[in-house]
């Protein structure tokens, strides 16, 4: 007669027993490994998406510096003239218009780009030191310089 009960439609009463500690222990591990592989690739593509955004901004102050010297026949001295006019523009007689805002002149981490002028104002250097600030390293850290 008990084995009767132990056996109702063909379902045991052992099939229905659930999971074990140590089932849910791997099914848990399991989760948290998947989610980390996941987040880790999510997380770094990120800072390398910034990365990319920072030369594409980057590329429009080149085309705005290259703006300046069509009008002006030479380079800024600062990336602030591209906003304000300095002595020399003011000296030549030229209707000054204001080619950026001050957030056209920081790169994406908010660091002031560096800017350098070189051969008398024919040329120039524009660089970043990437999403750390600092000089050197690799990835979204690491260093950018565009030339005309």
């Amino acid at each position: 007669m008990i084995s009767k009960l132990v056996s109702v439609r063909g379902i045991s009463l052992e099939s229905e027993r659930g999971m074990t500690l140590v089932e849910l222990l791997v099914v848990i591990v399991l989760i948290s490994l998947i989610a980390v592989v996941v987040g880790k690739n999510v997380i770094g593509q990120g800072e390398s998406a910034k990365a990319e955004l920072n030369v594409v901004k980057m590329e429009k102050l080149k085309n705005l510096l290259g703006q300046y010297r069509l009008k002006y026949n030479s380079y800024p001295t600062a990336l602030t003239d591209l906003i304000k006019a300095n002595a020399e523009v003011g000296k030549s007689g030229k209707l000054f218009v204001a080619l950026a805002e001050d957030s056209d002149l920081k790169d994406i981490w908010s660091f002031p780009y560096i800017y350098k002028t070189e051969s008398g104002g024919r040329n120039f250097t524009l660089t970043t030191l990437g999403s750390d600030g600092v000089e050197g390293g690799d990835g979204a850290s690491q260093d950018v310089t565009i030339r005309p």
